[in-house]
């Protein structure tokens, strides 16, 4: 009776105690951001868009009353004309464009990816992320391509010049919001249905912001709604559609959910 009792002592070291409750699924863990299973990498990611996003507001900052003056309020019969140190000059649009797909990329990888439970790919899922940042840029590139195709065809050159300007602003603008809601969504514990509503939110902000200026620069007549309706879905709205198709394919691809 006295062997059972030290068998079943408290402070034995090899017995299983009634005392201690048996929790066999271990201690609550929080996952790696982006799935991408090592804090390296994403220290590295998220030091790049730091850089990127520095730079952006680095450019601007010293004209940026002037350029949110003459993006959103400008001054009545005054033109614009080229600047010697242009703040929306066209690098400035590239590294907009570079951080916007790295962050929308981020985004994209936390909503499909955050129920996925076996990668096809054995370099995965860094070869996932990789698909999914080029896939934007790819995207971004593409669009202003043919926006630029479209505006050479119809417009003046000077509307061109102030619509680019413009276009570039939101650029930075969009890239600098999609950086925070890629932080939020991927460090926090979000659903995908809630970061759906959230990167819907946003991109609706920048194409309502969008729709104005393209409406004041080019389509100022009541009688070019029609045009604005047609200008707005085939160089904007199309193209987002098209991309959600490709996405979608791209993870049924490369993943299995279990």
């Amino acid at each position: 009776m006295r062997q059972d009792f030290d068998t079943c002592s408290f402070f034995r070291a090899d017995t299983l105690h009634a005392e201690v409750p048996y929790r066999p699924y271990g201690f609550e863990s929080t996952a790696t951001p982006f799935r991408l299973r090592s804090d390296a990498w994403s220290g590295l990611l998220l030091f790049v868009c730091l850089l990127l996003a520095a730079s952006l507001v680095l450019r601007l900052r010293k004209k940026f009353k002037e350029v949110l003056q003459g993006v959103f309020f400008p001054i009545p019969g005054k033109k614009d004309e080229p600047l010697v140190d242009d703040p929306l000059r066209y690098s400035t649009r590239l590294v907009a464009i570079a951080l916007l797909s790295l962050t929308a990329a981020m985004v994209t990888f936390t909503y499909t990816q955050h129920d996925t439970g076996f990668y096809l790919f054995p370099e995965s899922p860094y070869l996932v992320f990789g698909g999914f940042v080029l896939l934007w840029l790819a995207y971004f590139l593409m669009k202003r391509l043919l926006s630029s195709f479209v505006n050479w065809i119809f417009f003046r050159d000077e509307k061109i010049f102030t619509w680019q300007r413009a276009y570039t602003f939101l650029y930075v603008a969009e890239a600098l919001l999609f950086l925070v809601l890629s932080l939020i969504v991927s460090y926090l514990p979000f659903s995908p249905e809630e970061v759906f509503v959230f990167t819907i939110c946003l991109v609706f902000f920048v194409k309502f912001l969008l729709l104005f200026k393209t409406y004041k620069i080019f389509f100022s007549k009541l009688y070019g709604t029609l045009h604005l309706i047609v200008y707005f879905c085939t160089l904007e709205l199309m193209p987002l559609l098209v991309m959600q198709q490709v996405l979608t394919y791209a993870e049924a691809l490369s993943t299995v959910k279990l």
